[in-house]
């Protein structure tokens, strides 16, 4: 939960800082129209300077909070849409002395602005946050972009309150007094982490999960000893498990012993 909430926080942060950088760079290119001799000025200059300084460092934020939050939503698309739009910046730095720069500045931050837009969507559907995703279709349409990211600043804030009071949720775990029967957790990774008991020393063969097919990556230790033990096995789950419910791990050894656990899964 706090690397949601930190995450959230960085994303509201950075947001901000775009729509600062974006107003700041508006205001400078009208004064510049409206006052000819500003356009060549050093307080010209040093005003779009500010603007860009600001956006690099909204972006770097946005990166962080992306890439926090990976652990939950798959943001690659974000994190990748601001890698493009920095590049779309710089191109149009350089696009006095390229002018084909100037379109491919153009392009590649209308493209960088529809992934970030995208990853901000995403994040509201998974918060089920309305704002968010509202947020992220205005950044998705670049004209309107910069009303998105000020969306997405009040946005965040609200998903981190939401976030904030949502009591956490502790994991399940299954405890039997029937020591013939083992228990722990499985992973939507695949990693599933138990105890069985055995009777004696022996090599362990094989392990599935009863019921299906999945591949068994790793085993450890290779090997059990009489009590208790401790197991991590990881499987390549390719199926459909339901959380809450309990799948059953049967491994065998090599004195033909059969060993049982009872696994709650978990996302």
């Amino acid at each position: 939960m706090e690397s949601e909430i930190q995450a959230l926080k960085n994303i509201k942060i950075g947001s901000l800082y775009y729509f600062i950088a974006i107003v700041l760079a508006l205001v400078t290119e009208s004064l510049a129209i409206t006052i000819k001799s500003l356009s060549t000025s050093a307080a010209f200059l040093v005003l779009e300077l500010i603007a860009y300084v600001i956006l690099i460092l909204g972006f770097s934020k946005l990166r962080v909070g992306f890439f926090t939050i990976s652990k939950e939503i798959n943001t690659n698309i974000g994190i990748t849409g601001i890698n493009i739009f920095i590049f779309g910046v710089i191109a149009l730095l350089f696009s006095d002395i390229f002018s084909i720069l100037l379109y491919l500045g153009a392009f590649l931050i209308v493209l960088g602005n529809v992934m970030i837009g995208l990853n901000i969507y995403k994040i509201g559907q998974n918060f089920e946050g309305n704002m968010e995703k509202v947020a992220g279709i205005l950044i998705m349409i670049t004209v309107t972009s910069f009303i998105g990211y000020i969306i997405s600043y009040f946005a965040s804030d609200e998903l981190i309150k939401k976030v904030s009071q949502t009591p956490e949720e502790k994991p399940l775990q299954i405890v039997t007094t029937d020591k013939n029967v083992g228990y722990g957790i499985l992973k939507s990774n695949g990693d599933a982490n138990f105890t069985v008991y055995s009777k004696g020393v022996s090599e362990i063969v094989s392990a599935q999960i009863i019921g299906y097919n999945f591949q068994v990556l790793q085993i450890s230790p290779k090997t059990v000893g009489p009590g208790e033990n401790k197991i991590y096995i990881k499987f390549n789950l390719s199926g459909l498990l339901s959380p809450g419910n309990i799948y059953n791990v049967e491994i065998l050894l090599a004195n033909n012993e059969k060993l049982l656990a009872s696994l709650v899964y978990e996302i």
